[in-house]
């Protein structure tokens, strides 16, 4: 059965504060590895220094089994990307499981597009995990264009 459970965390020194969703299928709730998708805070000039903030808006968290199981193969199919920022990491070759990996809108859209192809072969109880997965993914694309998967391995 399909599970959800929401974290909220805020910061009173700063202007942070989201809410956090996880989202279980087969993993079991004693799980930690995790994969977070979350769209990015577009960089501001504070000061002399640029910056992207990826706390700032709410994210979804999907544990290990259930990444594995369901979501690797649509996000591993659009390897390589290239960061969106001009001053960030370049060209991805890989997604790297133990840190954060950025995507455009382009890439995140061709995600969608990949889970929406796997969604039409599962089975009605992955599929609902498919539908809102994707759709926690299209409400992200109206607050940015740039987005990221972290990973905690």
């Amino acid at each position: 059965m399909l599970r959800y459970k929401e974290r909220r965390y805020s910061f009173s020194e700063s202007d942070i504060d989201h809410k956090v969703t996880d989202i279980r299928l087969y993993s079991d709730d004693s799980e930690r590895i995790l994969l977070e998708f979350k769209p990015v805070r577009m960089p501001s000039k504070k000061g002399d220094l640029y910056w992207e903030d990826w706390n700032h808006y709410d994210s979804i968290c999907i544990y290990k089994t259930d990444y594995d199981r369901l979501l690797l193969p649509a996000i591993t199919s659009l390897f390589p990307v290239t960061d969106p920022d001009p001053k960030g990491f370049g060209i991805q070759e890989s997604l790297d499981l133990t840190t954060i990996n950025f995507f455009g809108k382009e890439d995140w859209q061709k995600l969608i597009d990949n889970l929406t192809g796997c969604m039409e072969k599962a089975d009605e109880t992955e599929a609902e995990f498919y539908r809102s997965v994707i759709g926690f993914l299209n409400d992200f694309m109206t607050v940015s264009d740039w987005y990221c998967i972290e990973g905690n391995l």
